[in-house]
Formats: C-alpha cells, sequence, structure tokens
C-alpha cells in the first residue's frame, strides 16, 4: 500500500514488491494445505475462491490494483490470527517471549543512553542510527565497528554485552526444552496408539474366543 500511495525510489519498490511475493507464496502453500485436507476440492475452491485472487502477484506482474493488496493484507492477519494460539502457545511453552522482550528493550534504551552519551563526543556517532547499529552488533556479536570513547559509554557497552549473552542462552535453553517435549511428547502419542492398537486386538481376540464357544456349545 505504501508504493501505492508514495512516490518511492525504484530499489525500495523492488524490495517491497519482493516482500509482497513472499507473502503470495504464503498465502499459496496455506490455501492448498486446507485444500488437502478436504475431500470435496471444488466445494473448497468454490467457497474460498477469493483466497484464490489475494495470492495473484498482480503487481510483479506490472498490475496496480489497490484493493486487492487489501485483501491481502486482510488474508494475512487472518491466517495469523488463525494460528495465534499456536505462537502464544508456543510463547508460553518456551518463555522466549522473556528474551524477545529483553532483547526489544536492550536496542530500544541502549541506542537511547548510548546516543545521548556519545553524540557530540564520539566522532563516529552522528546519528541515533549510528547508536542503533552499535547497540545491536555489540549485543548480538559483542563487537562493534563503532568503539565508545567515554567511560560511561563503555559501561553501557558491558552492560549490553552481557544481556546479549543472556538472550542468547535464554533462546538456546527455550528452544532446546520445547524439542524436548515435543519428541517426548511424540514417543508418548506413539507409545499410547500402540497401546490402543494392542487393547482394540485383545478385545478383538475376546469376541472370537467369545463366538467360537457359542459355536462350540451349538454343535454339543
Amino acid at each position: 500500500m505504501w508504493i501505492t500511495f508514495v512516490p518511492v525510489n525504484a530499489s525500495l519498490s523492488t524490495t517491497i514488491i519482493n516482500f509482497d511475493l513472499v507473502v503470495c507464496v504464503i498465502l499459496f502453500f496455506d490455501f492448498i494445505y486446507r485444500m488437502s485436507q478436504k475431500d470435496d476440492k471444488k466445494a473448497f475452491i468454490k467457497k474460498n475462491w477469493p483466497d484464490i485472487i489475494a495470492m495473484i502477484p498482480l503487481q510483479a506482474f506490472g498490475t496496480n490494483i489497490p484493493y486487492v493488496r487489501f485483501f491481502r493484507l486482510f488474508r494475512l492477519l487472518t491466517l495469523f490470527r488463525r494460528d495465534y494460539k499456536y505462537i502464544t502457545g508456543f510463547f508460553k511453552q518456551t518463555h522466549i517471549n522473556i528474551a524477545i522482550g529483553m532483547l526489544l528493550f536492550t536496542i530500544f534504551a541502549g541506542t537511547i543512553i548510548f546516543y545521548i552519551l556519545e553524540h557530540g563526543i564520539n566522532p563516529r556517532v552522528h546519528t541515533i542510527w549510528d547508536s542503533m547499529w552499535f547497540t545491536i552488533t555489540t549485543m548480538l556479536t559483542g563487537n562493534s565497528e563503532i568503539n565508545p570513547d567515554t567511560y560511561y559509554g563503555k559501561v553501557i557497552s558491558v552492560i549490553i554485552i552481557i544481556i546479549g549473552i543472556s538472550f542468547v542462552g535464554i533462546l538456546t535453553a527455550s528452544l532446546a526444552s520445547w524439542l524436548i517435549r515435543i519428541s517426548n511428547k511424540t514417543k508418548e502419542d506413539k507409545e499410547e496408539k500402540r497401546l490402543k492398537n494392542i487393547e482394540t486386538s485383545m478385545e478383538d481376540i475376546k469376541n472370537d474366543i467369545g463366538e467360537l464357544k457359542e459355536l462350540l456349545k451349538d454343535k454339543l
């Protein structure tokens, strides 16, 4: 919608069009998956034909129809809403939202504080974006091409590095714990299914034995 109403350069326009194409691919595979779950494919297509329009990358072919992109955005939000409970469940199981919150708060606070401390003193900190670049690279890699010049800037750098290490540790531990739980649940489900099959087989055997007894009684 941005490039529909706001003039942008060719490079940014191409980037947005490519992103739009990725959205169309997501909607396409979602449509194919949902259709594969239905027995009556024709009835599904008849009911969900607007989704087909939403997944057509018209912008990539040079066709400019704003209403189609509005609808595509709506479909993407609907797709997110449908899977919202799974996303929130993932956050509750992994507690990864704590790590993400730590990351965002560190980027926001670190950028502002470092800019206040270093702007006008550090020759490499000209704008708030320079400060953000320093915060992100320092937090994720422990190093940056921008070095702090003030004492308090160095203190902030150490704090950012410690929080970055903590973020990576929490993220790794949370994902590992979640994968282990998923693996254990899969094993439990298989074991439960196997036990149910055994119980069903036992019931069938009992029924067969009962029928044989009845046949023997009749013959005797």
